[in-house]
């Protein structure tokens, strides 16, 4: 039978804590274990999710707002537009408020020499200079062409060190035309590659060298009026790549844009980058799972160690139960202590956080061309590690609380438990 609570003739709070206090620091070397297994949950899942944050944003950033765009915008049935300022203009009209920048650009293939040695490669025509957070490489050395510069190049890195070029050099540049945007099949300049194809060669000056992990260090870069000039049609355009504000709004546009584009044909990242998304979907497993290990990590030694310290304070539970103290009040009092690990194993495993933060943005986990992998610090990220880490202390806590305030004083006092 539960004894009779006191007359509430004045407040319980200031014993409480007071006893809360003393039953926590009676056990020292216990009090340390329990705060050391939630300042290393806390400590190593917050670097991991910003890290993992990191990963996610450094991957979209290189490979859409320095890649492909969110949606890419090519003709359904020619071979190019025929004018790509124009198409990218109907574009932005179409897509709306939504879009951020639609950008005109001629792909061919091609190769890049020296000394008569070639590598294939992929060759852009872009409009210089461009929104340097949009351009689809990153310049490392040298200078951008000029707008209208029919000589300047740039290489990729990869490129130029296979060709052993520099910058200022001089590389022999050849294109795949094919016919001309008005005249699929019609041959220009006679047929080396073959029919209704034309190959262009021509010798370039090396401008600068440029990097990015969407394939912008093994490409080349020049003038798009330059080399769609050289398809017959000087304002060619391949693609329109458009970036928007909202990455993941592009699966939407796309067909919208097809709607109202019926000489176009639109597709989004995440249709035509499929490993993109595997990429961000393997990401958020990781970051699952690691959630996962820390409850795990932290849950079953709070509860163990929680469960002998109510064992070993039985009988002074007995005495605060018969001498009036409430179930609830029993429970609030080894949940305090519980909240007190908790809070004080957040703050050390923060404090162990962020200077393993700083640790990796100084050294980066991953680092390939411009893709570099560096923690995401923002009170989101940080949120979700912490608040994790609060709940599940908390609850392996609740049991032996729990456990605790069902204790009966009449069988501990008289020894029969």
């Amino acid at each position: 039978m539960e004894a009779a609570p006191l007359p509430r003739s004045r407040s319980r709070l200031g014993p409480l804590l007071f006893l809360a206090r003393k039953s926590l620091l009676g056990s020292r070397f216990t009090f340390a274990l329990l705060v050391l297994s939630v300042a290393a949950g806390a400590g190593f899942q917050i670097p991991n999710t910003a890290n993992l944050a990191g990963f996610s944003e450094a991957l979209l950033e290189e490979e859409l707002r320095h890649g492909g765009g969110d949606v890419r915008v090519e003709p359904r049935e020619k071979r190019h537009f025929e004018d790509g300022a124009a198409a990218a203009a109907r574009v932005s009209e179409a897509a709306g408020a939504s879009v951020r920048a639609a950008v005109p650009v001629l792909v061919l293939p091609g190769a890049v020499g020296k000394g008569g040695r070639f590598q294939n490669a992929l060759v852009y025509g872009y409009d210089f200079p461009g929104e340097p957070a949009l351009r689809p490489f990153h310049l490392t050395s040298g200078a951008l062409p000029a707008p209208g510069d029919t000589n300047g190049v740039l290489l990729g890195t990869s490129l130029a060190n296979r060709l052993g070029v520099k910058v200022g050099d001089a590389v022999d540049l050849r294109i795949i035309l094919g016919g001309p945007p008005g005249g699929a099949g019609e041959a220009v300049g006679g047929p080396p590659g073959g029919a209704g194809e034309a190959v262009g060669a021509t010798v370039m000056t090396v401008r600068g060298l440029v990097s990015g992990s969407a394939g912008a260090y093994r490409s080349a870069f020049l003038d798009r009026a330059s080399l769609a000039e050289k398809t017959g049609a000087r304002a060619a355009a391949s693609a329109i790549h458009v970036h928007l504000d909202d990455h993941f709004a592009a699966s939407d546009l796309a067909p919208r844009l097809e709607a109202r584009l019926p000489e176009a044909r639109a597709v989004g990242w995440k249709e035509d980058d499929p490993y993109v998304t595997n990429y961000l979907a393997a990401n958020r497993t990781i970051n699952a799972v690691s959630y996962a290990m820390v409850v795990a990590a932290i849950s079953i030694p709070v509860w163990a160690l929680f469960h002998i310290h109510v064992l070993g304070r039985r009988r002074e539970i007995g005495i605060l139960a018969a001498l009036g103290f409430s179930r609830r009040e029993i429970f609030g009092l080894f949940l305090l202590q519980t909240l007190v690990v908790a809070l004080a194993g957040l703050s050390a495993g923060a404090a162990l956080g962020y200077g393993m933060l700083l640790y990796f943005d100084a050294y980066p986990i991953f680092s390939w061309e411009a893709l570099v992998v560096r923690p995401v610090v923002t009170a989101a990220v940080l949120a979700g590690p912490c608040l994790a880490v609060l709940a599940t202390t908390l609850l392996a806590g609740s049991v032996p609380a729990w456990r605790a305030a069902r204790t009966d004083p009449a069988r501990v006092l008289r020894r029969i438990d």
